[in-house]
């Protein structure tokens, strides 16, 4: 039997003639781009429409809203098997490797290469090895350069006399000023919850980079070894989680500040992704100042982790060219400008670098520049083969999560914890890799 990954690239051959990608006989009168709503993306939604009608004014674009509160996966898997998906659907960096299993999305790298007014060399490559699987493809165009950067109050470090971060900061000098901000204001410097608990604590994107940071690795290189209790590995997990169960500086999992405790000013370091500057700048009137650092040293270097939105072109496209001709306007530079100058997010094109309009965009925060130097330390997340999930679901995101409910709030030991979930996770991979 044909693989999926065989089966889509057989479909994406008969769409690509010798000289590029193949159009339609006929264009369809209807274009189907089914999408999230709100203030956060309807900008967004309305400039790839408006790009894409400067190019095929007699099309129409059909807006399908999207329950982006729920799995998106859901209705989306249902709409491959009866053959009905949009022509373009919105994605995530957690949804890239699921929607190439299941069907939903196609590589879209033949379109993009094949496109003489479209230079994919101009993204940066960390970003677009979120749109990869197992290394291979572009199954997501991302919309911004949305690596894991440090919001400080500044107000509560100066109030502590702790010295603020710089970009030559390490981790144990932050974690020293934290401990200062602990015991001059009673509050907690490092964020945990941000929708529920533990969730930002047990983020792939705020604990892988302290395993790379110690030299270690969650699995190893060819998929076959969950590495979670190497020495290594368990020493970045030590680190990490002693933040919250020695120093207490992290907040604690049920401590609930009444909102966001970065938002409220209880806790003093929010680790998030360029768009949170809106959220941040919301506060109406700013009840402290704080600005942006990137992000602080550990032994082995700076790490961080990364992650966007996106779109992607379906598997039922009607005509996958004229799809490309929509989607490729998310890094036109005229959209990445615009995300930018929102707040919504940092450009993905290395062309606009030094565009003075983004690096001279107002403050808060006075050092947006910190965002884009920030980038070259973004990892992304390991991959695994096989039926035992991801970082962010499924078997390996429940294993983990539960070693780290397990050390922050009972109090077990990192290597007991972790030993017990690689030694499951490992159990799983063997099943499933040897089917």
């Amino acid at each position: 039997m044909l693989s999926r990954r065989l089966l889509i690239g057989l479909m994406l051959a008969l769409l690509i003639t010798a000289t590029g990608v193949t159009t339609a006989q006929d264009e369809p009168s209807v274009f189907r781009f089914a999408t999230c709503q709100g203030a956060w993306i309807d900008n967004v939604n309305a400039m790839l429409v408006e790009q894409f009608q400067e190019l095929h004014p007699d099309i129409e674009v059909q807006i399908e809203p999207l329950n982006c509160a729920t799995d998106l996966s859901v209705p989306l898997v249902a709409q491959a098997a009866a053959g009905t998906l949009p022509d373009v659907t919105f994605t995530a960096d957690l949804f890239v490797v699921p929607f190439a299993q299941a069907g939903i999305s196609v590589d879209m790298r033949p379109f993009a290469e094949a496109d003489p007014d479209f230079d994919l060399s101009d993204v940066y490559e960390n970003m677009l090895a979120l749109s990869e699987v197992d290394g291979e493809g572009l199954y997501m165009i991302p919309s911004s350069f949305d690596v894991v950067t440090m919001y400080y109050n500044k107000s509560l470090f100066e109030e502590a006399g702790a010295p603020l971060p710089t970009a030559d900061s390490t981790w144990d000098e932050i974690i020293e000023s934290c401990k200062m901000i602990r015991e001059v204001t009673e509050k907690y410097c490092i964020l945990a919850n941000s929708g529920g608990t533990g969730d930002q604590a047990r983020w792939w994107a705020q604990y892988v980079p302290w395993i790379v940071g110690y030299g270690g690795q969650i699995i190893s290189d060819d998929g076959t070894t969950a590495m979670l209790s190497s020495p290594e590995t368990l020493a970045g997990l030590k680190a990490y989680t002693d933040m919250w169960t020695v120093d207490d500086i992290g907040q604690p999992f049920d401590f609930d500040p009444g909102g966001n405790c970065f938002l409220v000013g209880q806790c003093a370091i929010w680790l998030h992704i360029p768009s949170i500057m809106q959220a941040v700048r919301g506060l109406d009137p700013q009840p402290f100042e704080w600005d942006v650092e990137v992000i602080p040293s550990l032994p082995e270097g700076k790490f961080t982790g990364m992650g966007t939105y996106g779109f992607t072109i379906t598997a039922n496209a009607q005509d996958p060219q004229l799809a490309w001709d929509f989607i490729k306007g998310l890094l036109s530079p005229e959209t990445q400008t615009a995300i930018t100058l929102q707040y919504a997010g940092m450009p993905l094109l290395r062309s606009l670098r030094e565009n003075p309009d983004i690096v001279g965009l107002e403050g808060p925060p006075d050092n947006i520049e910190a965002f884009i130097e920030n980038g070259a330390n973004g990892i992304t997340p390991p991959y695994f083969p096989g039926e035992c999930g991801s970082l962010y679901a499924g078997q390996i995101n429940s294993e983990i999560n539960a070693a780290f409910d397990a050390v922050i709030v009972g109090g077990v030991s990192v290597e007991e914890a972790f030993t017990e979930a690689n030694d499951n996770i490992q159990a799983c991979l063997d099943r499933t890799t040897s089917e």
